[in-house]
């Protein structure tokens, strides 16, 4: 479904947030609803890093070095090849690329779009205090909220922060695509337009 969310919300659902669900049929992984989305602009994409290494790291380490951290592995780095590709080759304008600090998100919007800049806000939930997280996922509801374009904003961060912000699960990779909505009686107010899985850019 279609959802258009604003944020009367806790974290990991204690309190959960409203959805109004609207009558505009949401199919997940819908390609052609995706890429038009972004070819109109004003929008903003949640990229959830590429796929890593689980063998080694720890997923709530912050290390400059990157050498205690979970990294992207083969797979993860081919991904963020394709999503770049992907990008380049529909012409998807990009005003913004918003990073986590985690290094595999870092190096997922670098080898993808080539730059970015660090946003301590996407930083992963789980590993901070329950106030912070909190904090942190209402700066990200509001940056997306407010964002008019031109072109289209990328937010590159982790599985539990997209849950908390669209509710739903993204694998490795996987985008969504939202519509900024404003403010309304002061909540920060976002479309959820489709998803996109990154298993199609191989095929």
């Amino acid at each position: 479904m279609k959802m258009r969310v604003w944020q009367k919300y806790g974290l990991y659902g204690v309190l959960g947030w409203l959805l109004v669900v609207m009558s505009t049929p949401l199919k997940a992984d819908d390609e052609a609803t995706f890429w038009q989305a972004l070819q109109e602009g004003g929008k903003v994409v949640l990229v959830r890093h590429a796929a890593i290494d689980r063998e080694f790291g720890d997923p709530l380490t912050l290390d400059d070095s990157c050498f205690t951290e979970r990294n992207l592995n083969a797979v993860g780095r081919e991904q963020a090849q394709w999503i770049g590709q992907a990008f380049r080759q529909r012409q998807i304008e990009v005003r913004a690329v918003l990073a986590s600090p985690h290094c595999r998100t870092r190096d997922t919007a670098e080898i993808a779009f080539g730059g970015y800049e660090v946003a301590p806000m996407l930083r992963v939930i789980r590993a901070l205090p329950e106030s912070q997280a909190k904090a942190r996922l209402a700066q990200t509801r509001e940056r997306i909220a407010s964002f008019s374009g031109p072109g289209n904003l990328v937010m590159v961060t982790h599985r539990p922060n997209i849950g908390e912000l669209i509710y739903h699960r993204l694998e490795p990779g996987d985008m969504a695509v939202l519509a900024p909505m404003g403010m309304e009686e002061g909540e920060p107010m976002f479309d959820l337009i489709a998803t996109f899985s990154v298993s199609t850019l191989n095929q």
